[in-house]
């Protein structure tokens, strides 16, 4: 077949005849939650990593159990297949991407890129290893990461990763299907979140040996499972934010659509009460209660914000507002999210679409209210800036220095209030020849009185 991944891929990032190993000098270590993540900062090997990221996404088909980093694919699809069934379980894999061998992706991805392409002309890096070398990362010796640290992973961040753990995970996807399917039971993944589920009658799923049959399969590619993280349930399984709920009343199939005689017929699926409880607390304490972004973001998600960072109460209630502001925002995304798939698998109640409906508008008079106060203590600060600048900026002949004070002061390369700040008697003495103790005194003194006007009045 043809080849994928060509060397022409790699020309810009060519140092000395090859494709050299991600420098951690490139890369920004952070953690979200225990997760740790690597961001790429070179602009080049971003480039081709795009570049790739593009041709495998547009040209290697996937299973279709896998939902994650796809396009036109969102998380409610992870759900969708299972609405209908009663029996549910999510088996997560541990350190999903870390754990992807690195010998695994040579041995899947060798079919689209050429083994026998060389960078240089001495044929002593092939395609194949650039490749390697380009969305791979070998985590130092120095990392927090201690699970990992001296160890070449698949790093989360990289923006091909996503994409090579799909391809990687294909050939597992298709022998958990096929298990799946011998004992009728719905199989989608997202990234490391595996949800499995049957009808009322079919009870495998939830049994040690289906969890068995599943361990031994990712085992051949030393893929483990966290335990800790496995959820059974019944009728109801609320993951992540969002709920499948079973309906025991059968529903009825025409051609062109789903007849519901009662909405109470139709297998559902929503947001958890524990989400838009959230977001009714949030209107609540926003409407009715008059709280302050601050309380209610200390209340609800345990924010603390440090006042050693924000020394101003003004930046602090800027900062409070723009926090819960994202806060509503992100939650009127995810009712907004409900509402399209609705349109396209009625999958949600017209009752709690209309409920998501009126949390939207309340959401978006608040949000309409917080973007109006930001500006106004944007346009307080800002004014509150220009202020100390001009300050700051004062020119020396301005200030109430004597003539000699101000030429001695103008010969070193003082000629603003702000080049004087921090200066000291003993700075002057160093820099200013003839200069007495009695006018080094009364610079400072003059300087410190006019820097205590910068002092913020916000």
């Amino acid at each position: 077949m043809n080849k994928l991944i060509t060397i022409d891929y790699f020309k810009r990032i060519i140092l000395k005849n090859k494709v050299p190993n991600i420098s951690k000098d490139n890369i920004r270590e952070f953690t979200v939650g225990k997760n740790y993540f690597y961001e790429l900062t070179d602009k080049q090997q971003l480039l081709v990593q795009f570049q790739i990221f593009n041709k495998l996404s547009n040209n290697i088909e996937l299973n279709n159990a896998a939902i994650a980093f796809r396009k036109d694919l969102s998380y409610l699809h992870l759900f969708e297949p299972h609405r209908k069934n009663y029996n549910f379980i999510r088996l997560d894999i541990r350190s999903f991407f870390h754990s992807i061998q690195i010998d695994d992706i040579r041995e899947v991805l060798k079919v689209y890129i050429p083994k026998d392409e060389y960078i240089d002309k001495k044929e002593k890096q092939s395609v194949l290893d650039a490749f390697i070398n380009l969305v791979t990362y070998k985590i130092p010796s120095t990392s927090k990461n201690e699970k990992f640290k001296g160890k070449r992973v698949l790093p989360m961040g990289f923006q091909t990763s996503p994409i090579i753990s799909n391809i990687v995970f294909r050939q597992l996807d298709i022998l958990i299907q096929k298990l799946c399917s011998s004992h009728e039971i719905v199989y989608t993944r997202y990234a490391d979140d595996m949800l499995f589920s049957s009808s009322k009658n079919r009870t495998y799923v939830h049994t040690d040996d289906f969890i068995k049959e599943i361990r031994i399969i990712l085992s051949t590619m030393d893929f483990k499972l966290n335990e800790h993280k496995t959820l059974k349930a019944r009728h109801t399984l609320s993951l992540n934010g969002y709920t499948i709920q079973y309906s025991d009343i059968s529903t009825m199939k025409s051609k062109k659509k789903i007849i519901i005689h009662n909405e109470s017929e139709l297998h559902e699926l929503r947001l958890s009460h524990k989400k838009t409880d959230i977001v009714k607390k949030i209107i609540h304490m926003i409407v009715t209660e008059k709280k302050e972004p601050e309380v209610i973001l200390k209340k609800l998600f345990q924010y603390k914000i440090n006042l050693k960072f924000i020394p101003s109460e003004t930046l602090k209630n800027k900062y409070s507002h723009e926090q819960l502001l994202n806060k509503i925002l992100g939650y009127r995304s995810y009712l907004i999210s409900i509402i399209q798939f609705n349109k396209l698998y009625y999958c949600t109640q017209d009752k709690t679409i209309d409920k998501y409906i009126k949390i939207i508008n309340d959401l978006e008079k608040i949000a309409t209210q917080y973007r109006m106060k930001i500006e106004k203590l944007e346009r307080k600060i800002d004014k509150e800036k220009k202020r100390i600048k001009s300050i700051l900026m004062q020119p020396i002949d301005k200030l109430q220095f004597t003539i000699w004070e101000k030429d001695a002061l103008s010969e070193v390369g003082y000629t603003t209030l702000n080049s004087l700040k921090g200066v000291t008697e003993k700075h002057l003495y160093g820099n200013i020849k003839g200069i007495g103790e009695v006018k080094a005194k009364n610079i400072v003194s003059i300087v410190n009185k006019e820097l205590s006007k910068t002092k913020s009045r916000i």
